[in-house]
């Protein structure tokens, strides 16, 4: 018998795919909803050498011990969250061994909307404090913050200023519909994931 439950979309029914928004030959922004991955928080110290070294075997990466920081492992994204926490972002579900570490699965909780296009920065400058410009806030960098008046986790994948947005599953709803307003006059895309 499987207990597993299967997780469903935290944007069920709030999206449909297509181009929206400011007419024009290419969409500012493009959002697709991040779905099937596992997210566990990681608590430990790390000022013990065991911990931090047991969970660079187990995620093939140094955990970022630098504030706002993230790194990359094997199939995995370790976000920093505090001088003790980090997100795990993975694929498939895993059992990692890490000694002297407590994790918990926070998946069920959280949705994620990747975030990406020429007008992205802009986008976020609608309703984010942070300063996102590329000179402050560059690729590998995440942030605590709020959008629309929700906390949210901000991650700058990579160089072309992709971004990965977690916010709490309950603010779904509420979140998408800030995001698409905000990017109606921008021009947007919705692709399934």
């Amino acid at each position: 018998m499987n207990n597993e439950i299967t997780r469903r979309s935290a944007l069920v029914d709030k999206y449909q795919t297509g181009r929206f928004g400011a007419p024009g030959d290419t969409a500012g922004i493009h959002f697709v909803e991040r779905t099937n991955l596992t997210l566990t928080d990681l608590r430990g110290d790390p000022g013990d050498p065991q911990f931090v070294a047991s969970a660079r075997r187990a995620l093939k990466c140094a955990l970022p011990l630098e504030p706002n920081t993230s790194s990359s492992g094997t199939d995995c994204e370790v976000l920093w969250l505090g001088p003790d926490e980090w997100l795990l972002v993975t694929i498939a579900a895993a059992r990692l061994p890490i000694d002297g570490g407590y994790m918990t699965d926070v998946s069920h909780g959280r949705a994620v909307v990747r975030v990406s296009g020429a007008r992205t920065r802009d986008l976020f400058a609608k309703g984010c404090p942070l300063d996102l410009h590329p000179r402050v806030f560059a690729p590998r960098r995440c942030a605590q913050t709020h959008i629309a008046h929700v906390s949210v986790l901000l991650h700058l994948v990579d160089e072309a200023g992709t971004f990965d947005l977690y916010f709490a599953r309950s603010y779904a709803a509420h979140t998408w519909h800030w995001l698409t307003e905000a990017a109606s006059a921008l021009g947007y895309s919705v692709a399934n994931a």
